[in-house]
Order: C-alpha cells, then structure tokens, then sequence
C-alpha cells in the first residue's frame, strides 16, 4: 500500500487532509457481493467503501468495480460467491490525518489517476478513521485559496492579521513550541516621503521575498500585517539561523534599491518640520522573536506582546539587528518571568 505519513508538526487545521476526512462505514473482506452491492445501491453518491481488518484499512471497493462486475456477462452468475477480496483494490493510497493538503496535491498529481478518481483511506496511526476523494481535495484547496486571497495584502500577496492570527491561535492550543518573529523596516517613513511611493513598495516588496525565501516553505508561515510590518510564526527547527541569514541577506543587497547619492553619504538630507536639514539613515530591518512554549504563556496575545517587545528592544539598536526573548520555566519555586535576551547585528 502507499502511504503518506504526513509532517511531525501541525499547521493551520484548515489545510490538514482531516479537513476532507468523511466517515463511511468500513467492511471486512469477508464481506459477500450483495452486502456490497445493496450498499452502492442504496446510497447513490457513495463513491467508495474501505475494507478494513482489526481497525487496519486492507482494500477499498469503488463503485466502478461493482458496476465492472455486474457489466462482464460471464461473472454474472457468481457474483454471489465474490466476497470484498476478490473486488478490492489491495493497494489503496493511505494519508495519516496530519498530512497537509498541499502535500496530498502534490503526490496526486504525479501519482496515478485511479487514486484521485478512487479515492483514499485516512487514517490515525494507521488505523482508519475515515476516506475521501480528490473532489473533496480540489473543493478545500480551492476554498483555502479564496479564503487566502480574502485576507491577503494587496501589495504583496501574503497572508493579513486574520489567518496569522488563527494559525498561531491553531499552534498555541497544539501545545507545539514555536517562534514568532515580528519584522520591521527602520526608518521606511522618511524614505517613503524622500523616494516616492513607488520606490517604498518597491522596499516593501523586496522585504517580503527576502523573508519568504528564509522560511520553511512547509513549516513556516509568513504574513503582511500592515505598511513594513510582517510576522514569522517558525517551526523550523534552524529558525535562529534563518533570522540570522535574513539580516545578513538584507544588509548585502538592499544596497540594489538605494541612489548611489544616498548610498555614498549613508542617508538622504531633508528638511525638518522646522526647516532644518537633517540626515535621515538608509532603512534597515529588525528583527524581534519570542519562543514560545504555549503553556509558559497565558493566550497567544501574551506570545505576540512578547515578540512586539523583542522587536523594540531590536530597533533600540542601530542597523541591522535581531533580539530574542525567551521565557524558561519558573525553576525550584522561583515565581515571577524571566527572560534571557540575545542580539545581533548585521552592517
């Protein structure tokens, strides 16, 4: 049989395969043609039955090898001794429930098109829990994708405040350790006002992929909350590493967006509001992150106030910088927070 095991961590619910998961009744493969058949006769939009043994799935039975069976003439007459075994797929496709979707998509596109047509088992731990099809597979992804757009930021396409907010929401009631960073670009209002607008989306833009391509692709989640602000909720084992390598990657090429003017006096002059000249610093980028271990924290709220006080602490610090806050457990009755920090800086 194939077998998807799925990831060892948990994301957003809505794109886990238990999402599509519908319980139908399972037989044993003992099971005689007319039970079978009265089954698929009786529930017209039945697609498929799992066999299963000892609560192991063994088979599935679709409705297209009944309807084979009863068309061949020349088994007609035997229908009644052919038992599950005889009409089951021995090898059917089997996904662990914390399989993402995304993943399932993936393999059945390059898989063959029996087991998209057919359908697969589900099961938890190996043992069933229910099946479906690729329709319903198709369905979510296409109802995930609206919903994604729904909330994404126009400028860059990546998920708003709502789906960020649910996925951490989703992490924290896991009980699964994980980072949120909380990214933001210094000194992007006066270069937005020097620059132009254009050239400030432009920045935004470049921020975005620049984070997009230090994340996990499957592990990790990125969002756009608003304006140059961005959140990284990491599960990725080497997230300290990542946020290392996106600060080091921000201070070797964002130089590619700055005028050479600008770049050889580190700035830009302005006026300020009392018409003073005034040298504005070229923007930089700060990175605050907070480890979180859910039950250290009261509510995923308490997480991201954590994360937003570590990105203070960041942009305290000129340049590129990265401060991380972590909350250790209250030790031989000693009450009250404690946090170590860590910082780093880049150019």
């Amino acid at each position: 049989m194939k077998m998807i095991a799925g990831q060892p961590y948990d994301n957003n619910r809505s794109f886990m395969v238990e999402k599509v998961l519908r319980y139908v009744e399972p037989v044993q493969p003992e099971t005689e043609f007319e039970r079978i058949f009265a089954r698929f006769s009786e529930n017209k939009s039945l697609r498929a039955i799992p066999v299963v043994k000892n609560d192991r799935p063994v088979g599935l039975i679709s409705r297209y090898e009944i309807v084979d069976s009863l068309a061949q003439s020349s088994r007609r007459e035997r229908t009644g001794k052919v038992s599950c075994k005889d009409l089951m797929n021995a090898e059917p496709l089997l996904v662990e429930k914390s399989t993402p979707i995304h993943e399932l998509s993936g393999f059945l596109s390059e898989s063959e098109i029996r087991h998209f047509a057919d359908g697969f088992i589900i099961t938890e731990q190996g043992r069933y829990i229910g099946i479906s099809s690729g329709q319903d597979l198709l369905r979510e992804i296409t109802k995930a994708h609206i919903e994604t757009a729904r909330y994404a930021n126009p400028l860059t396409s990546l998920p708003g405040n709502v789906p960020v907010n649910e996925h951490i929401e989703y992490l924290f009631q896991s009980g699964k350790s994980f980072a949120v960073c909380y990214a933001d670009l210094d000194n992007f209002k006066p270069y937005n006002d020097v620059c132009g607008y254009r050239k400030g989306d432009e920045l935004i833009q470049f921020t975005a992929r620049l984070l997009g391509n230090v994340c996990d692709p499957v592990q990790d989640l990125i969002g756009h909350t608003g304006s140059d602000d961005f959140i990284l909720v990491l599960q990725s084992k080497d997230w300290e590493q990542r946020c290392h390598r996106a600060l080091s990657a921000f201070a070797s090429t964002s130089s590619t967006l700055f005028d050479k003017d600008h770049l050889s006096i580190g700035g830009y002059l302005t006026g300020d509001r009392k018409g003073r000249i005034v040298h504005q610093k070229l923007p930089t980028l700060s990175l605050g992150v907070a480890w979180v271990i859910p039950e250290l924290f009261g509510s995923h709220h308490e997480a991201a106030e954590a994360a937003a006080a570590a990105k203070r602490m960041a942009k305290e610090k000129p340049g590129n910088s990265l401060f991380i806050e972590r909350r250790r457990p209250q030790l031989h009755g000693v009450t009250g927070k404690q946090y170590q920090g860590a910082e780093a800086h880049y150019g």
